[in-house]
């Protein structure tokens, strides 16, 4: 039997994938466009399916013709697309949810595992968030993560569908293109070990909670794995890097390992009015902890920049990367 993720040679899933693999899983990746040297490694090891999770007959078959066992949903448009485009949004990370779980629902599979996102909380966030925090998003990604962690709740009461899912911080790691409000606390690694300057688009002092990209497929990976009479919370903040650090801070760790690197300040103030809005500086994930042995493998973040760095000195090719002359 095969367990299906969807989003599957995306930042997470690709990683995701690796570990399910070495595992000896039978693995499926679902994806509306497949970026296969994110998966190079593995291809042969994979099975990779084309699809549109807004489209109902995609995600029925697909799950339907691969004897899925268990399904890890991390296939969404992300924060700036999502806004830039409500509608489409609402197609492909509101129905497409729900079209995974009736599926699920259809055709007797397991378990359901959802990423989710910080930025379900939003307006007057305090400073300080926790799994009981009130959630009031102020975009449409987190308007739309929102309502699907509801939606699988709804699933679970109503059908018994073991559903669970996962907030992620800010998710950081080489080679990503798609614009977000966090996306600078990457670029500021990525682009001093290219060579390149980097004009960061929020003041010094703004701090945003990270979660580096292998701890959010580490996070996904073991609440899948979790026995589910430990599932009690069912949707949980995921927290990494710890404290959280501001952007000069970060500069600062960047500079220690890349001193010629070039940072200037320009702040777009519509992602600065974000980040005003949300003042999340701590990112409680103790419920994750205690219910299902939750740790993040990359809490300092000096140990999360000399990954990245390595990363992208191994595996250029994986992300995209081209070193300039």
């Amino acid at each position: 039997m095969s367990i299906l993720i969807t989003g599957g040679t995306g930042f997470v899933g690709a990683e995701l994938a690796r570990t399910l693999v070495g595992r000896g899983e039978e693995v499926v990746l679902f994806d509306v466009a497949p970026n296969y040297a994110r998966i190079s490694d593995i291809q042969d090891k994979v099975k990779v399916v084309t699809g549109n999770l807004a489209y109902w007959a995609e995600v029925l078959n697909v799950v339907q013709e691969n004897n899925t066992k268990g399904i890890i949903h991390l296939g969404s448009m992300l924060s700036v697309p999502s806004n830039a485009n409500p509608w489409a949004s609402f197609q492909v990370n509101v129905v497409g949810t729900m079209n995974i779980l009736e599926a699920a629902r259809l055709l007797g599979v397991g378990k359901v595992v959802f990423s989710s996102t910080l930025a379900t909380f939003g307006l007057d966030c305090p400073p300080v968030v926790t799994d009981t925090t009130i959630q009031r998003p102020i975009t449409m990604y987190g308007c739309g993560k929102l309502y699907c962690e509801c939606l699988g709740r709804f699933y679970n009461s109503r059908f018994g569908l073991d559903f669970r899912s996962v907030r992620y911080p800010a998710v950081i790691g080489p080679g990503v293109r798609t614009p977000g409000v966090a996306q600078w606390n990457a670029w500021m690694i990525e682009y001093p070990v290219l060579g390149r300057p980097f004009d960061c688009y929020v003041e010094e002092d703004t701090k945003c909670p990270i979660l580096y990209f292998k701890d959010a497929a580490l996070s996904t990976d073991l609440i899948y794995q979790a026995p589910r009479e430990r599932i009690k919370t069912m949707n949980y903040n995921v927290a990494g890097v710890v404290p959280t650090r501001t952007a000069k801070e970060i500069e600062q760790v960047v500079k220690e390992h890349v001193p010629e690197a070039r940072i200037s300040y320009n702040p777009d103030q519509k992602v600065m009015d974000y980040f005003r809005a949300a003042r999340t500086e701590v990112f409680d994930d103790s419920r994750a902890r205690e219910e299902w042995g939750w740790q993040a493998e990359y809490p300092d973040f000096q140990k999360v920049v000399a990954d990245f760095i390595e990363e992208i000195r191994v595996h250029p090719d994986r992300y995209g990367i081209v070193q300039e002359n």
